[in-house]
């Protein structure tokens, strides 16, 4: 029997289609989650994000490569086989946002379609994303990519002629960064929201951000939610810590805690400097959430609120 490779990813089930792929040890301590979601009824693999390239702490790991991980490794929630065994799918990748940890393995995926939002075109023109994938900041390559920019309610399709739907619906959720989207999975109940909020971690807004923004994104997706559960509960995959959590009470609560920081019932925990700015830190006591951000964003926030 042959050795099966060490991997620098693991992968586990989170619904009949869609499985949870983690970087486990990451050199930038990011440990993003990735999602897959297999529908070979179109011959098609959507991958939610690349994360950060496969770049390991782990010296000895031989699978650094995403694209081969998913094309070669055997995974024990998939029967023990390959999510896409010798890449015989195509595949579609959606970008939640062009920070680095959630592209560094884009350029795997060179032959396939790449969405990413039509929000703010020009935050993600060639120019300007060494600056804001924060590749710049940490000196490392930039991957070259030429995504597809799509608008807000855009339903994926196969990349093949036939063009069937996926069931993916893209939301423009601006706020963490202009160019973050959602993704909703109609058929299996399943909202991605990228870096907008996650748990048990620091939200970490960049200068680039706005939190007057992402409380109207969350106050859309609060309201989508509340649309679409009627037929079952929807529920919420972040770009780290969170997954198949309750979309609407994971929203709601969010919000509560931001609105706390804006309206000053939280204190500042930390102060430094980031990127030329002054930037604090907030850290829900007891609670799951807490916050990195330029100061001005809550300054802004608290004039506008």
């Amino acid at each position: 029997m042959l050795k099966t490779k060490t991997s620098a990813f693991t992968a586990i089930r989170l619904t009949t289609s869609t499985f949870l792929v983690k970087e486990t040890n990451d050199i930038f301590e990011e440990h993003p989650h990735i999602y897959v979601k297999l529908v070979p009824s179109s011959n098609t693999v959507l991958v939610i994000d690349t994360g950060c390239g496969g770049q390991s702490n782990d010296e000895d790991v031989e699978i650094t490569s995403l694209r081969e991980f998913i094309e070669t490794f055997p995974v024990i929630d998939n029967n023990g086989k390959p999510l896409n065994p010798g890449g015989s799918m195509k595949y579609v990748v959606a970008t939640t946002h062009c920070h680095y940890d959630h592209i560094l393995a884009v350029e795997q995926f060179h032959d396939s379609m790449i969405l990413a939002s039509s929000h703010s075109t020009s935050f993600l023109s060639e120019g300007k994303i060494p600056e804001h994938s924060l590749c710049n900041f940490l000196g490392i390559k930039t991957p070259v990519y030429s995504p597809t920019l799509v608008p807000h309610n855009f339903t994926i399709h196969s990349p093949d002629h036939i063009k069937t739907s996926l069931g993916v619906q893209v939301l423009h959720t601006p706020g963490h960064t202009p160019d973050e989207i959602a993704l909703y999975d109609s058929t299996e109940r399943m909202l991605y929201v990228g870096d907008t909020l996650y748990e048990d971690a620091p939200i970490i807004f960049p200068k680039e951000g706005s939190i007057v923004i992402w409380l109207a994104s969350i106050e859309f997706l609060v309201s989508f939610v509340q649309s679409n559960q009627v037929g079952g509960e929807i529920m919420l995959n972040a770009g780290h810590c969170t997954a198949k959590q309750a979309a609407l009470e994971t929203l709601q609560s969010a919000k509560i805690f931001i609105l706390d920081v804006v309206e000053g019932r939280e204190p500042v925990k930390g102060r430094t400097t980031k990127r030329g700015e002054e930037t604090v830190e907030y850290r829900q006591v007891g609670g799951r959430y807490s916050l990195i951000c330029p100061e001005r964003l809550v300054l802004e926030a608290k004039r506008v609120l």
